[in-house]
């Protein structure tokens, strides 16, 4: 009988390890994010905008560049990366969209990917970090999986994709070690990153360009190599934006300094399970309460206890091995705190200047993501050299301790993504009234007026969702960006209605007398004549 298993001994703990890392992430996706409609919209407004950015390209031809489509800033067109629609995921399915059933929207399977794609990333990352122990890794695939701040980022569905940052950290590892393969592949996959989203690109090339500073300070020759080839990720990223269309956009939108992360978001329980007697974080700002949501876990914060208080000399003499990631991701958690710093509600400095790429990190809360998964991944190496027993024990109840502590957030996401809009006699007439049109023109304009967060928020996102259902395409949507050649005196109604356009007016603004108009829910509605 010990010999009919002895394969099972045979086979590395790495590939059990991952083995269960699918199956268990498959599972954990499948079940918050339901797979019964892959047409349906989102019922918050961040998912509706990259969802319609989805349904409009993939019901769009092929437009130059690439990931443009006429159907939105109609009829000038727009790029779906500037409505965080997962560009990457549009580019594989767009050539078989004849294939795909009506109305296919690809977010539920990219979320899903996400979810599976999270333990596995984090079993990559600890094995190039050297960790053999089965234990270690699997209690890394669940404290990853359950990271409060992944699970709280379900409304943006390309920021996800943080599996991404534990894969940067793979590389980093890889590089780190002299593996040859990284230094090919750096490149292609700084790109991927870029066509998930930019910020995760930023995050991905920062943790990969920390081995080059690692080696320099090792006085380790190999530095240039990974230098080159980081060099040579961000050319490629540079080239591939340039192609896209990214630079014809705004590279800031402001805010650097507001959406910034609270010095005690990391460590104060908020949205726990198991330390919800502790009082909520006043916060100095109320901007600091998602953007710069940070909380790392029950299980997490044991765990590091544990290693500051047993393993204290293991832990300097890691961050001194690995001296470049220790400084970039130092850096990257004063970026995140931001020029204006807080402790709970209380001011800490506010300097003026604002560091290089204020504008691209606007919510610079998120900054803080690729240090938590670093703390993530220190803290389960040092539980080496804690006696083998008791680490391995803790290590699972540390696991156990971090499923328990985010079963609201996973409660909330299944809730969220099991929502569907009520059909009303609002939403009936609309939905009436823009099939029969062959384009919506709204106004004011986003950017120009349009309140994206005002009163109105929730019937311009109606126009929004209702409008990319049908295919309709229309004149102004909720962008991340602005065009660089956007004017407002270009986005007014002309004097005369278009031939076949739905006019909506919101807010205050008024439309010409010679429209015909109606009323409908505090929109009025003018359908062409």
């Amino acid at each position: 009988m010990a010999k009919r298993y002895e394969w099972v001994r045979a086979v590395p703990s790495i590939v059990w390890a991952l083995v269960l890392a699918v199956l268990m992430g498959l599972g954990e996706g499948v079940h918050l994010v339901p797979l019964d409609s892959l047409s349906r919209f989102p019922v918050f407004q961040d998912g509706i905008q990259a969802v319609a950015g989805q349904r409009y390209f993939l019901g769009d031809a092929w437009q130059w560049p690439l990931l443009d489509t006429h159907s939105l800033l109609a009829p000038r067109g727009a790029s779906v990366a500037m409505t965080d629609s997962t560009p990457l995921l549009l580019l594989l399915f767009k050539p078989f969209v004849a294939l795909l059933p009506a109305g296919f929207v690809p977010y539920r399977l990219w979320l899903v990917f996400c979810f599976l794609m999270q333990p596995v990333s984090m079993v990559l990352a600890l094995s190039a970090a050297g960790e053999r122990r089965f234990t270690a890794l699997m209690s890394g695939a669940i404290l990853a999986l359950c990271m409060p701040f992944f699970l709280g980022r379900i409304i943006h569905l390309s920021l996800m994709g943080q599996f991404l940052l534990l894969l940067a950290f793979a590389f980093y590892f890889s590089l780190v070690r002299g593996k040859k393969w990284a230094l090919g592949l750096t490149p292609i996959f700084l790109v991927i990153c870029l066509l998930i989203h930019p910020i995760l690109m930023l995050l991905a090339s920062g943790t990969i360009a920390a081995a080059a500073l690692t080696l320099l300070c090792r006085r380790a020759k190999a530095w240039r190599e990974v230098a080159c080839s980081c060099g040579a990720g961000i050319a490629l990223v540079l080239i591939v934006s340039e192609v896209l269309g990214y630079f014809r956009y705004a590279q800031g939108a402001g805010g650097y300094g507001l959406f910034s992360m609270n010095l005690l978001s990391p460590f104060w329980p908020m949205h726990s399970d198991l330390l919800a007697f502790i009082p909520a974080l006043h916060y100095g700002m109320e901007t600091q309460s998602f953007e710069g949501y940070s909380y790392l876990g029950a299980g997490l914060l044991l765990l590091l206890l544990c290693d500051v208080v047993f393993c204290r000399r293991e832990l300097l003499s890691a961050m001194r091995r690995h001296a470049g990631l220790s400084i970039f991701l130092g850096i990257m958690t004063l970026y995140a705190v931001s020029n204006t710093g807080y402790a709970g509600p209380y001011p800490l400095w506010h300097i003026a200047l604002s560091p290089p790429l204020a504008d691209v990190f606007r919510a610079s809360g998120r900054c803080f993501w690729p240090v938590g998964y670093g703390l993530l991944i220190a803290a389960i190496r040092l539980s080496r050299f804690i006696p083998r027993r008791v680490g391995g024990s803790l290590l699972i109840i540390c696991a156990l301790l971090q499923f328990l502590d985010t079963r609201s957030l996973r409660a909330q996401a299944h809730d969220l993504w099991k929502a569907d809009f009520p059909v009303t006699g609002v939403t009936r007439s609309l939905t009436g009234l823009i099939g029969d049109a062959q384009q919506v023109a709204l106004y004011p304009v986003a950017g120009c007026g349009l309140d994206l967060y005002g009163p109105d928020a929730d019937r311009i996102m109606t126009v929004f969702r209702l409008s990319a259902e049908q295919n309709r395409p229309i004149n102004t949507f909720y962008l991340s960006r602005p065009p660089k050649d956007f004017a407002c005196g270009r986005e007014k109604p002309q004097a005369e209605q278009a031939e076949g356009t739905l006019e909506i007016y919101v807010g205050g603004l008024q439309p010409a007398a010679n429209r015909h108009c109606q009323d409908l829910d505090g929109l009025k509605i003018c359908p062409p004549s």
